[in-house]
């Protein structure tokens, strides 16, 4: 991450009440805690990013939860479902491209965890050889997320994870009948096995 978008993210979060101090010792600068966050995150140790930012690794685990806190509390402000005026903005841009109706597009990836997890540990291990759980999103064609669904064990392909999403089970409500999104062939797969009846209202 570069300098900018450093002070970008911090911009966005510096306000957020999770950094005033409710006791007499006041807190680090958010800019501080953001840092430590972004060391944990960066695939370090509680114990790397400790030395890191000369603080305990306790501390680490309590900058960390406050920075994820204040995340989500902007989410909704840059995460979120286009609305008419938006989706047609989107499916014009598309258009260009030679997709008219478009949204954008939706893939999975994983996120590694640094180890086997104590329950049902099996099921996290993917076929990258490694224990993670899976992230799927979409995005439009500016590469802004716009939806997502996370939390499902490695080994489950990305055919079930789309089939279960919020997104696919509540399709009416995300598309009129002319708008779609491009998927890869993990969701294809499932697509191409409901009944085209059934498409054809979505």
């Amino acid at each position: 991450m570069d300098r900018d978008a450093f002070w970008h993210l911090n911009d966005l979060i510096q306000d957020d009440p999770v950094f005033v101090s409710t006791g007499k010792r006041p807190q680090r600068p958010s800019w501080y805690q953001l840092a430590v966050f972004l060391c944990r995150m960066g695939n370090k140790t509680g114990i790397t990013a400790a030395s890191f930012a000369s603080v305990s690794e306790g501390t680490v685990w309590l900058y960390t939860d406050r920075v994820c806190q204040a995340f989500r509390n902007i989410r909704d402000e840059h995460v979120y479902w286009p609305g008419h005026v938006e989706r047609d903005e989107f499916s014009n841009a598309m258009a260009d491209w030679g997709f008219p109706g478009c949204l954008g597009s939706a893939d999975g990836t994983y996120i590694r965890l640094e180890r086997r997890p104590s329950v049902n540990g099996y099921a996290y291990w993917c076929r990258k050889k490694m224990y993670a759980i899976i992230i799927q999103a979409t995005v439009d064609h500016r590469g802004r997320i716009t939806s997502y669904d996370y939390g499902w064990p490695g080994s489950v392909q990305d055919s079930r994870v789309f089939s279960s999403s919020h997104l696919w089970c509540h399709r009416r409500r995300y598309f009129r009948a002319h708008e779609y999104i491009l998927v890869d062939k993990g969701e294809f797969l499932f697509l191409a096995r409901r009944d085209v009846s059934s498409l054809k209202d979505t």
